[in-house]
């Protein structure tokens, strides 16, 4: 890490570290964060951008309770497209199909890429379990950790808990510190001290926009990094729990990781720039612009299904098509992964009547089997998928790159 860089405008502090390389002790330095301001000077531009954002998450969250009588029916779909982009941002590419497939047929073998993206599915589930029970705390996110870490190789003794080791941020798994481009805050008082800090800062009462509240918290977690992994997808799931808990939106119909990851040097970059230099101005604009940008790309995207299932429906009815066809295509915005025997249970149905349900809905272009199998077949509905995943840099790659 380059030290020189922190000079007077620095949003925190430089301690002393020494770290432990191949038997070698090596002393170094690690940023500790001030605790959040409570007021901060931002520019006519950054302004602008704030209040272009609270007014597409607006519009955004008066169309979902206009035209979805249940918003999970968006919701559940735009949570899996978060998870695939979030753990995309991090270096885990793991194609949708294959992730909603490992999903509905828990029998399927799973790549360790699909398990991380389920986890993190099942982390996001788990926190909106908790909103009424438990608030935005270090505990919450100690929990999501130890549900996102489960079956990867990062569960180990400090899964679900603070870290009580030193963690460096670098070009590869294992750099020096003295390659590092990031050293948070070391284990103990200083790390603990800071989460509590945040924490309180969160839901303090203050003048602040709920927005730059919601940038400035995110930053804050990043530049802590309370964990050995799962801190950047964490970080990301807590600011759209704070959108929910700040009253701008209602359930979780927008997704950040895909603007941040077609910018991911720029995401990383700004982050720094906050330690280094105070930049708080481009960060929350840039924050802000990521809102606006996914709250209008959300809203076109909730009215491309609701219109593909609309037009669908028409076709099915005009083709004659009824019964358990149309209960499943109705359904395929929230579920566009299905098979027999999922359909034959969620609709109480026998195996033969959800067969041929399936067998009609492909035979009319509504649904594809994506498995090449002649057995524990899983099928899609390719216009779904195309709606909610296209444009998607996470779905050009499949493999773990070496950084």
């Amino acid at each position: 890490m380059d030290l020189k860089r922190f000079g007077h405008e620095a949003t925190g502090r430089l301690v002393p570290i020494s770290v432990d390389e191949a038997g070698r002790q090596v002393d170094h330095a690690a940023f500790v964060p001030d605790p959040l301001p409570s007021t901060l000077e931002l520019s006519a531009r950054t302004w602008s951008d704030v209040a272009n954002a609270a007014h597409l998450l607006g519009r955004l969250d008066a169309l979902a309770k206009e035209l979805l009588p249940n918003p999970m029916l968006v919701a559940r779909p735009t949570i899996r497209r978060e998870a695939v982009s979030t753990s995309a941002l991090e270096g885990t590419f793991a194609p949708a199909a294959e992730v909603l497939s490992s999903e509905i047929d828990e029998e399927l073998p799973r790549s360790h890429a699909v398990t991380e993206v389920i986890n993190f599915i099942h982390a996001t589930e788990h926190a909106i379990e908790r909103r009424a029970t438990l608030p935005i705390s270090t505990r919450l996110a100690c929990e999501l950790q130890r549900i996102l870490v489960v079956g990867t190789a990062s569960e180990d003794w400090q899964a679900g808990q603070v870290r009580q080791t030193q963690v460096i941020i670098g070009p590869y798994k294992g750099c020096s510190v003295l390659e590092a481009s990031y050293i948070p805050p070391p284990p103990g008082d200083l790390l603990n001290d800071g989460l509590s800090a945040w924490e309180k800062w969160i839901h303090a009462e203050g003048d602040l926009h709920a927005l730059i509240r919601v940038a400035a918290a995110h930053y804050q977690f990043e530049a802590l990094h309370p964990f050995t992994d799962g801190n950047g997808r964490i970080g990301r799931l807590i600011a759209i729990l704070q959108l929910i808990d700040y009253g701008l939106l209602t359930e979780p119909l927008i997704n950040l990781s895909p603007y941040f990851e077609v910018r991911s040097d720029q995401y990383r970059y700004l982050l720094r720039e906050v330690s280094t230099r105070g930049a708080w101005d481009e960060w929350i604009s840039y924050f802000c612009q990521a809102i606006a940008e996914q709250a209008a790309d959300a809203e076109a995207r909730i009215r491309a299904l609701l219109a593909w299932r609309d037009s669908t429906l028409t076709m099915l009815r005009t083709t004659r098509v009824k019964g358990v066809a149309i209960a499943v295509t109705e359904k395929l915005i929230e579920y566009p992964t299905v098979t027999v025997k999922n359909i034959a249970e969620s609709h109480n149905v026998s195996a033969q009547a959800a067969n041929n349900a399936v067998t009609r809905l492909v035979d009319l272009g509504v649904l594809s089997e994506i498995t090449g199998r002649n057995y524990n077949r899983v099928f899609s509905a390719p216009a779904v998928f195309d709606i909610l995943f296209r444009g998607e840099a996470s779905q050009t790659r499949t493999s773990r790159p070496g950084s």
